[in-house]
């Protein structure tokens, strides 16, 4: 049973800390895909970067942005990429990159192509169509690039300005200027170098807070999963220095009783290189504070002490428990959630942080969107009458006055009925497709209201064509639960059962 929200602030306060529920924020919900019992998960792991931590995006995908175009730069690309602004609204999660088209597609979950930038000029319908028409787009991966993270945003706003600068500005090109997907490849290229060689990591050491949020609700998140028995670990890609510059800025001084952010964890496991952690059998490598080796190769880690490298099956024998009792907490779709859920066996939690903008826009929104919804259902029963009447009108136009004589009418009443009965069928048909075309523009406006919230180039992250998104149809198939932050988990029992709304076929609705 939930507290009252009437109850004394500090009350609830010492409530919540024993582990009973109080009631979030709307958008502080957590969503469950498939049936969870965290009770009868002992152990719970966590990736580090958009995670535990989590990045202010639009100041991250700047320093990205620059560190990059200083890159290409110096590859030869014109000097004045670096005046063009940065737009950190154009890319989400979810897209598809064409790198041979240079176009930036978004898809429903059937793989039909909702929307599509040719750098960032939108495609009109009938460009679109003509160059889409398949299903199922993008099992090329030689020329399609999926957009899975929060770290690819600042390329695929990058290539969409190269794409721009090649069609518009060819001549800023000392020579000829890059096909899109050679371009598409210098982008990868000089943003993973900037990862690399630290021109990104470096700027965020000098100052973490600027670039990372500290949340004073995600020391008391973890020591509530501790205080009720859970055991915790950190399985991150990257290494203990950058490692222990964010989690000591992410927790901020906000961690007694806890000596240090690393007495959170039963076990850290840095520099983990996911999703291969999940598929090879690298031995763990024991480091100390400052990243040096201690002893050789081991094939289990060890309690409380901090490792790299490693493989999911010697972290399974250390954790001693079942697959199905581990939930792994990360924000990377294909390398946290996809591999941990099919190589693993383990239990998933994905933190989507653009969902809090997504709930809210629908609060805002609900009475637009359910005329939206309705404007939906008259649309498709529209279609449906306009062809039964298109049909009708086919038959009757065929039809000879002499049958209905021969059916016992004279024949001057048959030819008046017949063509009277021909002339309200088509000016029925006529007020219906008028009925339909007023209908579609008022549609096409209310998306476009719509859309401009949620994102003013794609509209929502998880819905495409009034149907789900591809992005969306990942989070349903991969999560067994998603939410926007790990201090949600603040918000619910650590014994709660995470109810799935479960599914039908369409042919079980009464409807």
């Amino acid at each position: 049973m939930r507290p009252q929200p009437d109850l004394p602030a500090p009350i609830r306060r010492l409530l919540q800390e024993a582990g009973l529920e109080i009631d979030p924020p709307y958008t502080r919900r957590i969503f469950t895909n498939r049936d969870l019992a965290l009770e009868n998960v002992p152990v719970i792991g966590f990736d580090m970067d958009h995670t535990l931590a989590m990045y202010r995006q639009d100041v991250m995908e700047q320093i990205s942005v620059e560190c990059t175009v200083a890159k290409l730069i110096a590859r030869g690309y014109p000097e004045t990429l670096a005046s063009v602004p940065n737009d950190p609204r154009f890319a989400i999660r979810g897209l598809m990159v064409d790198k041979k088209l240079g176009n930036v597609l978004k898809m429903d979950h059937h793989g039909y192509v909702g929307r599509a930038y040719h750098g960032k000029r939108k495609l009109a319908r009938e460009d679109r169509k003509a160059i889409y028409r398949a299903q199922r787009l993008g099992q090329e991966r030689e020329r399609f690039a999926p957009v899975d993270t929060l770290f690819a945003l600042p390329e695929v706003t990058l290539f969409a300005d190269v794409v721009d600068y090649i069609d518009q500005r060819p001549h800023e090109w000392t020579s000829a200027p890059p096909s899109y997907a050679e371009a598409w490849q210098d982008v990868r290229a000089c943003i993973d170098e900037a990862h690399r060689d630290g021109s990104i990591k470096d700027r965020i050491r000098q100052d973490p807070s600027k670039f990372i949020e500290t949340d004073p609700e995600l020391g008391p998140t973890l020591h509530k999963f501790r205080s009720a028995g859970k055991r915790l670990f950190l399985l991150t890609n990257s290494l203990f220095d950058y490692s222990d510059t964010v989690m000591r800025c992410a927790l901020g001084d906000r961690m007694a009783p806890y000596s240090e952010w690393l007495a959170f964890f039963d076990w850290v496991v840095v520099g983990a290189q996911k999703p291969r952690f999940f598929v090879d059998a690298r031995a763990f490598q024991e480091i100390d504070r400052a990243g040096k080796a201690v002893g050789g190769p081991k094939p289990t880690p060890q309690r409380g002490r901090i490792y790299a490298d490693g493989n999911q099956l010697g972290l399974q024998d250390a954790l001693g428990v079942h697959a199905d009792e581990v939930l792994y907490v990360g924000d990377h779709i294909y390398g946290d959630i996809v591999r941990s859920k099919r190589s693993s066996g383990w239990r998933t939690a994905l933190i989507v942080s653009e969902l809090e903008h997504d709930l809210a826009v629908r609060q805002s929104g609900r009475v637009v969107l359910q005329e939206i919804e309705s404007l939906h259902d008259i649309r498709f029963q529209l279609a449906e009458d306009i062809s039964t009447q298109r049909h009708l009108a086919r038959i009757l136009q065929r039809m000879d006055a002499q049958e209905l004589v021969r059916g016992g009418l004279a024949e001057a009443e048959a030819v008046r009925l017949l063509e009277e009965t021909r002339a309200e069928v088509r000016s029925r048909l006529d007020r219906m497709r008028r009925y339909q075309e007023e209908t579609y523009d008022t549609l096409k406006r209310r998306r476009r209201e719509v859309d401009t919230g949620f994102n003013p180039y794609w509209g929502s992250l998880f819905s495409e064509r009034q149907d789900t998104s591809r992005f969306g149809a990942q989070v349903e198939d991969y999560a067994c639960v998603y939410t926007s932050r790990v201090t949600n988990f603040l918000y619910v029992s650590p014994s709660r059962y995470f109810h799935s709304p479960h599914g039908s076929l369409p042919h079980w609705s009464r409807g």
